[in-house]
């Protein structure tokens, strides 16, 4: 369609109109079909675009098989995950293997493959997927939502009688319908990949150092991601300094380096925001928020995905409940989720209170306090 101005050239009208598509705004959409809701989702990239891979424990599993797609996933370029090897509290290695786990193996995922599978399903139960789309404004009139878009060169408008906030770490929906993002850390990664080939060693790697930690996964392309976590202040991260302070980090950690010679060479290095936050609502009048635009934790739980995923399927039956008239839905829904953080946040200062080697480390020291408010301090 050709760009004509403000002049709106394509309009869609759904129940439920989904702004991010990622793994949890997506599993939005598959859940509120099979509650009978109409759901677009409105995502800036395209799934070709590539992010990093991230980890999938075992108990997700069922949860991909109830939103229809563990076929799918499982016929993607994800790496079956043995296992997780640990330097945390001592130097000396822990595993923890999945070999008699019930749901089998973990996986890394390729992340391109992942949102794909689950774009598909949404296709496939006649929701709607724009990718590629920007959202200008958005506005509401008459008891509906109505976003104005932009899309392949073309303006778009959308009405919804409801919204879901999927937009990530960002909440750009919840933070400009009024919400407020309480931070607790300052962490944040900063991540590079090899080539592919050179990997065969597709455990989880995790290995403490004195100012952070490092993270590691071998990808089903022979690619290894490895990432260091520490607190913006703490090490040098300015583009400048990324490859040496790559290179400083590697060599304290024999763990990690030794799983591919190949990491000491990368160049392509990106920092990424890693911190722990909330909102301090994540429900609002007709919308709410889901999975890391609610909430986001620690990288170290494993949990990015499936967290997001699982509260997206809860967020889907709580706007079916308060769309079928039930006043209670969405603040049952605010305190399912407050409850999960208050005790993430227990769970988090017990694992970081686990590694004593480095008691007076900023990064450490930091997390060893007890009350939340005072970490990022």
């Amino acid at each position: 369609m050709p760009w004509c101005g403000d002049r709106v050239v394509e309009t869609l009208a759904s129940d439920v109109a989904i702004l991010g598509g990622g793994p949890a705004g997506l599993a939005a959409a598959v859940a509120l079909v099979h509650h009978g809701l109409s759901a677009v989702v409105i995502e800036r990239a395209d799934y070709d675009t590539p992010r990093e891979g991230e980890h999938l424990p075992p108990d997700t599993k069922p949860l991909l098989k109830s939103l229809g797609v563990a076929d799918a996933v499982a016929r993607g370029r994800h790496a079956s995950c043995p296992g997780i090897r640990s330097a945390w509290g001592t130097p000396e290695p822990l595993d923890r293997d999945y070999l008699f786990h019930p749901m089998g193996e973990a996986l890394n995922l390729f992340r391109p493959d992942f949102d794909r599978s689950l774009a598909a399903e949404v296709q496939r139960l006649s929701g709607t997927v724009w990718t590629g789309a920007q959202v200008r404004k958005c506005e509401r009139r008459q008891g509906k939502w109505w976003l104005t878009t932009t899309r392949e060169g073309s303006a778009g408008a959308i009405s919804a009688i409801f919204l879901i906030d999927a937009t990530g770490r960002t909440a750009a929906l919840a933070r400009r319908l009024g919400a407020r993002l309480t931070v607790y850390d300052r962490l944040v990664g900063l991540v590079g990949r090899t080539g592919g080939s050179q990997v065969t060693d597709r455990r989880v790697v995790i290995e403490a150092l004195e100012d952070g930690w490092w993270y590691s996964a071998g990808l089903q392309d022979g690619s290894l991601v490895a990432t260091f976590f520490t607190d913006s202040d703490v090490t040098d991260l300015t583009k400048s300094a990324r490859a040496s302070t790559w290179r400083s980090l590697l060599r304290k950690a024999s763990m990690t380096v030794t799983r591919s010679a190949a990491l000491l060479e990368v160049g392509d290095l990106n920092v990424r925001c890693a911190r722990t936050q909330c909102l301090d609502r994540a429900i609002g009048r007709d919308w709410l928020a889901v999975g890391d635009a609610a909430m986001s934790f620690d990288p170290l739980c494993s949990e990015g995905i499936g967290k997001g995923m699982k509260t997206a399927v809860r967020a889907a039956a709580a706007v079916s409940a308060q769309l079928g008239g039930e006043p209670r839905a969405l603040h049952d829904y605010q305190d399912e989720l407050r409850a999960m953080f208050s005790g993430y946040l227990v769970t988090r200062y017990r694992y970081y209170r686990a590694e004593k080697r480095w008691p007076h480390a900023r990064f450490w020291c930091r997390r060893g306090k007890t009350d939340p408010w005072h970490m990022a301090r």
